[in-house]
């Protein structure tokens, strides 16, 4: 009977997901996540329920090794990887930190390396600010100086790896931490139970996430790596490993938003809290409290360090970050959330092992039923979802579903317990399944995602190689929104003003989307000024579908009549 059910709930998802990508691919929206969907997803989607029903349902009796492959062989695989994907950063990526997010990482890391909170900004320069870097800066209302609102860990971490060997390898490495971490977690979890650690390596080696993630500068790696070094920490447990995992945890929090971390360690405290331990989570919820403090405390140094002292002598005020950004994202609902998530949902399970879907539903009932660290990763992933659902179902640019990233290690456990659970229920046709479905994942959707991470990652450099070989002083870039249209690649082309801290980059980028005409003629008087139209990004493959003709940009040029200061390519 258990065999039944379990092999039916299997195939009832295939269905789901059947139908749900058989609406997403009828779709015509606009929006920028079901583009992505479209272009770079779909053919796995497709692929996956029926693949998934027949395997199910035939699946070899193929049993998993029962042992696990000698020390020197994992070193040596682990040395591959990390080179494999420090290659891919510059071989896949170009080297190009590609969205908002990424950049500022690199910005932040040239703030940090010269000994500075913030970078002095000129105040020939203060007006444009926000042309110059048109989000994610601190202080963007007229800053003194300049530096992301993020916080600081991920770019200390970056920097201070760089002294010693090419930061492209820096999240290749946090992959391979994140591995180590695992292992000791999955021994303790499965014991003798090789087969299911197998899994669990399988389910985070073959994660085409994880892998292009590591390829990019996104913090989402470095919280993947210390969430599974907290929680191998935790489980130790003692003096040294609780010491550990708070040192850990106080890391994991300043790395770009205080909350990732956080809702990850939850469900382990009320763990310990259902268990009776009130006196180890009373020492945690301390130590978290102090840790916030201080993470809150920097936000506002380094606000205060952007925004610089009033004319009466004394600090600003600080930015109230809740009162900003958190509660009109709490009272101002996106119409589209569940869409939103639907896509990124969809995106997630296209850019995992295939395997994942099913052993994940097989460790559904794990969640209520188990007393072990099941129950806890799963209510882990239900409360993220929850709340990034309420604060930010947009997830922008992403390999998969980043937001969930962080989660990467606590999936791949919880496919160790599917794996378990379904191999008491239909014996080595588990086995099986892991290895059709791991396969497939790496013989057929992993080259074909990659091929479209190269698709989508060319345009964006051969428009960088453009911008870059303007031969002015200033490039003024078409950012400009059109109502209804533009909505799928207008953020994108704003990624492409990027500037140092320092200004010292030629020629200088601005965004046309908050340029003025008087601020624009004084622009002209200060040097010469080279455009970027979307008939350029065109000609270098980027926004296709944006039309050629953009009104609010050729309005604002045209306020500058026949200036002398203006360059043609």
């Amino acid at each position: 009977m258990g065999q039944h059910r379990t092999t039916g709930m299997i195939c009832l998802a295939a269905v789901l997901l059947g139908l749900m990508v058989s609406l997403i691919a009828r779709g015509t929206s606009d929006i920028f996540p079901l583009y992505q969907v479209q272009s770079q997803d779909l053919p796995i989607l497709i692929a996956l329920p029926p693949l998934l029903i027949l395997t199910i349902l035939f699946a070899p009796r193929l049993p998993l090794p029962d042992r696990l492959p000698p020390r020197p062989v994992l070193i040596l695989s682990g040395g591959i990887l990390v080179a494999l994907l420090g290659w891919g950063s510059h071989a896949l990526m170009g080297d190009f930190p590609l969205s908002r997010d990424e950049h500022m990482v690199v910005f932040d890391m040239a703030v940090f390396d010269k000994g500075r909170i913030a970078a002095p900004l000129a105040p020939a320069w203060r007006a444009y600010a926000e042309t110059l870097v048109p989000a994610f800066l601190a202080k963007m209302d007229n800053p003194l100086a300049l530096v992301s609102d993020y916080l600081p860990a991920n770019a200390w971490l970056r920097l201070a790896f760089s002294r010693i060997a090419d930061p492209a390898f820096f999240n290749p490495m946090l992959v391979l931490v994140g591995a180590l971490a695992l292992h000791d977690i999955a021994k303790r979890a499965f014991g003798a139970d090789v087969r299911a650690r197998w899994v669990v390596f399988l389910i985070y080696a073959l994660s085409t996430q994880m892998l292009v993630t590591a390829m990019t500068t996104y913090a989402m790696t470095a919280h993947m790596a210390l969430n599974l070094v907290w929680l191998a920490a935790f489980l130790r447990g003692g003096r040294a490993g609780h010491g550990v995992a708070i040192l850990t945890g106080f890391v994991a929090m300043g790395l770009h938003q205080i909350v990732f971390h956080p809702l990850f360690v939850a469900p382990f405290l009320l763990w310990r809290l259902r268990d009776g331990q009130w006196r180890l989570v009373l020492l945690y919820g301390a130590a978290y409290l102090a840790m916030t403090g201080c993470w809150v405390g920097y936000s506002h140094w380094a606000a205060t360090a952007a925004g610089g002292v009033a004319a009466h002598g004394a600090a600003g005020p600080p930015d109230n970050f809740f009162v900003r950004r958190v509660l009109p994202l709490l009272v101002e609902r996106d119409p589209l959330t569940i869409p939103y998530m639907i896509l990124n949902l969809l995106r997630f399970v296209a850019w995992q092992n295939l395997a994942l879907l099913p052993l994940l539903v097989a460790a559904l009932p794990l969640g209520w039923r188990d007393r072990g660290v099941a129950g806890p990763l799963l209510w882990g992933v239900v409360l993220l979802l929850v709340f990034i659902s309420f604060i930010l179902p947009f997830q922008g640019h992403g390999w998969g579903y980043r937001y969930l990233h962080q989660l990467l290690g606590s999936f791949a456990l919880l496919g160790g317990f599917g794996y378990r659970r379904l191999a008491d229920r239909i014996g080595t046709k588990a086995d099986g399944l892991v290895w059709v479905l791991s396969a497939a994942t790496l013989l057929g959707a992993m080259p074909v995602l990659l091929a479209r991470v190269d698709g989508f990652v060319a345009p964006h450099v051969a428009l960088e190689r453009t911008i870059a070989a303007r031969r002015s002083d200033f490039v003024l870039i078409d950012t400009s929104v059109s109502p209804s249209t533009d909505g799928r690649w207008t953020a994108n082309a704003i990624d492409h003003v990027r500037n140092r801290p320092d200004l010292d980059n030629h020629p200088l980028r601005f965004s046309s989307r908050t340029m003025t005409a008087p601020m624009l003629a004084e622009l002209c008087r200060r040097g010469t000024l080279s455009l970027v139209t979307r008939a350029d990004m065109h000609h270098a493959g980027f926004a296709p579908t944006l039309p050629e003709d953009s009104p609010r940009f050729r309005a604002l040029v045209g306020t500058l009549g026949d200036a002398r200061c203006l360059r043609r390519p």
